[in-house]
């Protein structure tokens, strides 16, 4: 199954947006409120989703300035395997286009059910993206 947000223009160079999202550490600013019990490295992250289970994350994969690859830990038992990508293209010498997208392997009925809120997740995160870097 794959889930892709909204693309979303920020008006900061594609480096400055590469360099925040490759440092785990700064992740804890655009998370939801539902996620709990954060913990960060510059290149891995785990956390609980209320109501769900605990998720761990690694980078795995970078392009410099155009796509960063994360892939779920494989140290913790998490109940789906999946990628995450952000995808970044250079608008102009101070503006970059961001796009989320994740890749999960589940079966089509858990497909159905975590659909939508991963669709709100990813979306919300390009937001606050946009947010955090537009602020600075």
């Amino acid at each position: 199954m794959k889930v892709e947000s909204k693309t979303v223009d920020i008006a900061k160079s594609d480096k400055e947006i590469f360099d925040f999202l490759t440092d785990f550490t700064h992740f804890s600013l655009l998370l939801p409120d539902k996620v709990e019990n954060w913990k960060a490295t510059k290149d891995s992250c785990s956390f609980t989703v209320k109501g769900l289970s605990d998720f761990g994350m690694r980078i795995t994969d970078t392009k410099p300035y155009s796509m960063i690859t994360i892939a779920n830990d494989e140290q913790i038992k998490m109940p789906v395997k999946f990628i995450f990508n952000w995808n970044l293209t250079s608008q102009t010498s101070n503006g970059c286009s961001v796009t989320a997208c994740f890749n999960l392997d589940v079966n089509p009925m858990m497909a159905m059910m975590i659909k939508k809120p991963l669709e709100e997740f990813v979306n919300a995160l390009t937001s606050k993206l946009k947010e955090r870097m537009e602020a600075n």
